[in-house]
């Protein structure tokens, strides 16, 4: 008797709860309307390899969550305040990244603008290095070098560079020979 009392008490909260109204967007399977919002529904596959029992299997979940899209109209009639105008683009230095190591640079560009340019070489090696710079094909012209860095370390000079290809290098003895040398390209 207690058995089949308890599944009439049961059976009585179950109809209780599906005469309640579904609100909010935490609803499962409801699309909730507010003044305000429009809520939406997504859904994402999500993959994942897990070990059970010593061997590696895939288990595959969805993923559910909702967005708040603004309702299309307001009824309260206020107009919204209009969008501040986008932010002026600020101008970009000209500015080059070098990333030293064992025998090669790494240009964080492999071109830019004419006029002053800010070189900073990063030494990421185990050994010291420096830079230098002379436009290709310019024997009499300056050469261009920011001195030995340590390992680890990083050094910024400013150069004003004329538009042309110039060779970059590293003087220390031996390094230029194992390859540490690369090209970089000054637009006019």
């Amino acid at each position: 008797m207690r058995r089949g009392a308890a599944a009439a008490v049961c059976l009585a909260l179950l109809g209780a709860a599906a005469l309640l109204p579904v609100a909010g967007p935490g609803a499962a399977g409801a699309r909730a309307e507010t003044p305000e919002c429009s809520w939406h529904r997504h859904a994402k596959r999500v993959v994942r390899h897990v070990r059970r029992h010593g061997k590696r299997q895939r288990v595959v979940r969805v993923r559910h969550w909702w967005t708040c899209d603004a309702a299309a109209g307001d009824p309260g009639g206020t107009p919204s305040p209009p969008a501040p105008p986008p932010p002026e683009p600020e101008p970009t230095a000209n500015r080059l990244g070098v990333r030293a190591s064992e025998y090669y640079f790494i240009l964080s560009r492999p071109s830019v603008s004419a006029g002053e340019l800010t070189i900073e070489l990063n030494d990421q090696g185990e050994d010291a290095h420096d830079l230098h710079l002379q436009r290709e094909g310019g024997g009499e012209e300056p050469v261009f070098e920011i001195e030995e860095t340590q390992s680890l370390q990083h050094s910024t000079a400013k150069f004003d560079l004329p538009a042309g290809t110039y060779k970059l290098w590293c003087s220390l003895p031996q390094h230029r020979e194992k390859g540490m040398e690369t090209t970089l390209v000054v637009s006019g």
